[in-house]
């Protein structure tokens, strides 16, 4: 497993099979791509799904925010947790 992704036990998140843990490096990263306002827009709300998750948001608060789908939601969580930033 990538050091960003470790199982997560936390029971107050409904979906207890991932927590994305973000150094400072990605986490800087993904709010550059929030903050950019020449970023596409499927990156920002692709950035703001992984940045909502590590920061312990469930996954209906990151649907509300970003408009997306669970599956959309779920599909952003297990590539970030797979391949990272990039």
């Amino acid at each position: 497993i990538p050091y960003h992704a470790l199982p997560c036990h936390d029971r107050w998140m409904r979906r207890s099979d991932i927590c994305l843990y973000l150094g400072p490096a990605d986490r800087a990263e993904l709010q550059a791509l929030l903050t950019n306002r020449n970023t596409a827009r499927k990156l920002t709300w692709r950035a703001g799904i992984v940045l909502a998750t590590a920061d312990g948001e469930g996954t209906v608060e990151i649907m509300r925010r970003t408009g997306m789908s669970k599956p959309t939601v779920w599909r952003w969580q297990e590539r970030y947790r797979d391949e990272g930033v990039a």
